[in-house]
């Protein structure tokens, strides 16, 4: 205890003595006052002959707030405060003890601390004077542009507007001609498919004459094969006449030589020789007859003969016919199944025409749409610049408030 009131006799302006230990780890402090009240005791003396008192410090210890010397002030000051007494600080570094900051020292601090807090405020004041300055010109700068891009963007949603009307009204034209497209393409798909369905009709009779043709040209083959039999009959039968001929040649040829006998024989042979004339007379008739008959057989050879070149010619006509025919047939079916080609891309046309029909009614239906989002759009930049205004005169009132502040 001695030592500590050396300690505040040679520091007259000591107020706070620290307490460390071994380590140079504050314990606590010392307070003059209480040294102050031990000395003005008249039996201070005696107290400090009592080995409890003098002898030892450890009643007079205090606890006392630490923080590190590397903190800034407002924290030095702040833990300082929250201490129960307030008074004293004691600074140290890595624990160890550095320096004891008493109520003078901590006032002073205060002091130093609300200068140096007006002279942040003062600097600050000017750092948001400047700021304020660049915003408001900032803000001025951003409002002309946009009242600039407002003009533009309304400039731009009239054209727009004009042009979506323009549109619209160009939709209702393409859907006008696109209707009467569709309707030709409707009414020329129906004309395709009966016109296919003529070709059908038209393949399947070119059948039905090609199984004609072929009856008939077999008919005029079985005609020209009998034809050709009554030829053959037609020359046994001139055979036969040559043979009735020679027969009545000779015929009459006995009769003459059985007259000539019957001229000699006299009366006797006079019935002979009257047999002998009847049958000269009936091999003259006979021969007649059949020079008769040979002139019709010839007559009937050609015609048979006739008949036949005109089967032969008949048959040539057919079989060219048949070629015509079939070439004819295959025309047909090649241009059915174009004609069905030409039906059914009408189809997908007429198909595409209404497809196109929708889409142009999409269109007009886009382009009104665009129409009022281009007056809309024009509203949005009348607002757009009334609130370029309003930001512009929020600013300049947000800087004079500033300043004020």
């Amino acid at each position: 205890m001695s030592e500590v009131i050396d300690q505040f006799r040679a520091n007259p302006g000591l107020r706070t003595l620290a307490v460390v230990d071994a380590e140079e780890r504050p314990v606590g402090v010392i307070r003059e006052q209480r040294v102050r009240e031990l000395l003005f005791c008249p039996f201070w003396f005696s107290l400090m002959q009592n080995p409890t008192i003098g002898g030892s410090i450890a009643s007079m210890i205090e606890d006392c707030p630490t923080a590190d010397v590397e903190r800034s002030t407002t924290e030095l000051l702040r833990i300082a405060a929250s201490a129960p007494d307030g008074r004293d600080l004691i600074l140290v570094q890595g624990g160890r003890f550095v320096e004891t900051l008493d109520g003078s020292q901590l006032a002073r601090l205060a002091m130093q601390r609300e200068v140096e807090l007006a002279q942040e405020r003062a600097a600050r004041a000017t750092h948001i004077d400047a700021a304020g300055r660049a915003f408001q010109r900032d803000i001025a700068a951003l409002t002309a542009s946009l009242s600039d891009m407002a003009g533009q963007v309304e400039a731009v949603a009239g054209e727009l507007s004009h042009r979506a009307h323009q549109t619209g009204r160009d939709a209702v034209t393409v859907a006008g001609a696109t209707a009467q497209t569709l309707a030709g393409l409707q009414d020329l798909g129906d004309r395709g498919h009966a016109l296919a369905a003529t070709m059908a009709r038209i393949v399947e009779d070119s059948r039905l004459a090609r199984t004609v043709r072929g009856d008939a040209h077999a008919k005029i083959r079985q005609a020209s094969e009998r034809a050709s039999a009554l030829k053959a009959a037609s020359q046994s039968i001139e055979q036969m006449l040559a043979l009735v001929i020679d027969m009545a040649s000779r015929t009459n040829m006995l009769a003459l030589n059985a007259g000539i006998e019957a001229a000699r024989a006299g009366d006797a042979g006079r019935g002979f020789a009257v047999v002998a004339a009847e049958v000269k007379a009936l091999a003259r008739q006979t021969r007649a007859a059949a020079g008769d008959i040979t002139r019709y057989v010839d007559h009937i050879r050609d015609i048979v003969g006739e008949v036949s070149a005109g089967f032969v010619e008949v048959e040539r006509a057919i079989d060219a016919n048949n070629g015509f025919s079939d070439a004819i047939d295959r025309a047909v079916d090649g241009q059915s199944a174009t004609t069905l080609t030409i039906a059914s891309y009408v189809e997908q046309a007429v198909f595409a025409g209404r497809e196109i029909d929708m889409r142009v009614q999409d269109i007009g239906r886009g382009a009104s749409a665009v129409g009022d989002g281009a007056q809309a759009l024009g509203q949005l930049s009348a607002g757009l610049s009334a609130a370029a205004l309003s930001l512009d005169q929020r600013a300049r009132y947000f800087v004079r408030a500033v300043a004020a502040a």
